[in-house]
């Protein structure tokens, strides 16, 4: 008997506690709309861009505004590339232009009379070592396939990786179709033959591989969205807003990462 009152005293004192707490939440209303940045730049051999927005109040239906006629440079080592706007808030670098590892880079953008700011050193990335596809499932006479891979993490604590992996035709990837880590419980070590893959593959497909050396305290940023997009009960943690390293309140982060990518065809 008193072994069941005391049990539905602590489920009381337990829910009562759940419920008692008042939680403010920024909803980005009227005034507090704020800009809104995508950046990451890498050392690939592509065309190097960021996307401006404005978010939109809580309670409107509308989409976001892209942000056309800002001022947007990078700047590193005394010098400075002006990157131009293309269409829908998205700012591009001269085409001939690339980053390199092993440098700090600043990003700075001027609109209506505010400026953002926000640095990001480019660490390194390992090469991608021994890709190839191996069966993960057979249902009736389809073989599906996962894509595994080898690297070496680079000594000294800091870094943080991003992995992803998808169809070529598939180009317009999430960051929440990747994985990432921090080299907290891993520093120095050489990873064989491990897998990130998602959906699996078929005969004939061609993957993308890619990997990303983004840092610690970017791989933070990715568990922040990926924590407040999958959540899925009574007993989530109160939703809170996502860290940004940007200066003057706006939202984002910029991430200059060191990367390598291969391809493959599953056969």
């Amino acid at each position: 008997m008193y072994k069941t009152i005391i049990r539905l005293l602590i489920a009381a004192f337990f829910f009562t506690g759940c419920f008692k707490e008042r939680i403010e939440l920024d909803l980005n209303q009227g005034d507090n709309v704020r800009f809104a940045i995508e950046a990451w730049i890498t050392d690939l051999d592509e065309l190097q861009t960021i996307t401006l927005s404005q978010s939109s109040d809580y309670f409107e239906s509308f989409e976001p505004s892209t942000v056309t006629n800002a001022i947007v440079t990078l700047s590193y080592d005394n010098q400075s590339v002006t990157m131009s706007h293309t269409a829908n808030g998205v700012y591009a670098a001269p085409t001939d232009w690339r980053a390199t590892a092993g440098k700090e880079y600043t990003l700075t953008i001027n609109h209506d009379g505010e400026e953002y700011t926000a640095n990001s050193f480019m660490r390194e990335m390992s090469n991608l070592d021994n890709p190839f596809p191996y069966p993960s499932e057979i249902e009736s006479d389809t073989t599906f396939f996962d894509i595994y891979f080898s690297f070496q993490e680079i000594a000294g604590e800091g870094d943080g990786y991003f992995f992803i992996d998808y169809k070529k035709e598939e180009l317009d990837w999430n960051l929440n179709s990747g994985e990432f880590t921090s080299d907290e419980f891993i520093d120095g070590n050489y990873f064989a033959d491990i897998s990130i893959t998602n959906e699996s593959y078929l005969f004939g497909d061609t993957v993308i591989l890619e990997a990303y050396s983004i840092g610690t305290e970017a791989s933070k940023f990715l568990e922040d969205i990926q924590s407040e997009t999958f959540r899925e009960g009574l007993f989530d943690p109160p939703p809170v807003n996502i860290r940004s390293n940007f200066s003057n309140n706006a939202l984002g982060y910029f991430i200059a990462s060191g990367a390598d990518r291969v391809e493959l065809v599953v056969e």
